[in-house]
């Protein structure tokens, strides 16, 4: 028996074994990240999803406390921005995370043409440009990557002026 005792029957691991440990390690962490960057962008669009929606039921209830109209108005068809308040003191707000993505990555609203909605004292809405019925629009990450494109899609009811976010 050696001085050693029983360390001479004792082995570490061998290069290849080490290497391909390695390998699979780099395998599992490249189908992880693809699907945590797919998670952030959802996060994103519902964070900007619960802004959007918070302002519109703010100018929605700014019209029926003080009794006066207060709008959310949609300047393009496809915007980072957006502005809500009573006339004369709008204010221009930006969708939440827009500066945290990637440069190519953004998250806009989206709706077929540049609107306004009204909020009325009475409760009801009025839109414009005027289109049959509900007014629908969308929250989405463009060019995100890898590609994932999540949205949520906001109803406002004109009668009643009910907010309902389709997931």
């Amino acid at each position: 028996m050696s001085r050693y005792g029983a360390l001479e029957d004792e082995r570490g691991f061998t290069l290849v074994e080490v290497l391909i440990t390695i390998v699979i390690m780099g395998l599992v962490f490249a189908i992880a990240s693809s699907t945590w960057f797919k998670v952030a962008e959802s996060r994103r669009v519902d964070s900007a999803t619960n802004q959007v929606v918070a302002d519109l039921r703010l100018a929605h209830s700014q019209a029926t406390n003080r009794l006066v109209d207060s709008s959310f108005i949609i300047p393009s068809a496809s915007s980072t921005n957006y502005q809500v308040g009573p006339a004369g003191s709008l204010e221009t707000k930006t969708l939440p995370g827009d500066d945290q993505g990637t440069p190519k990555t953004k998250i806009i609203v989206a709706a077929a043409a540049p609107t306004t909605i009204a909020f009325k004292a009475d409760g009801g809405a009025q839109i414009t440009p005027s289109p049959p019925g509900n007014i629908a629009f969308t929250v989405a990450a463009l060019n995100c990557n890898p590609p994932c494109n999540p949205s949520h899609t906001i109803q406002v009811n004109t009668v009643t002026s009910r907010i309902q976010v389709d997931l």
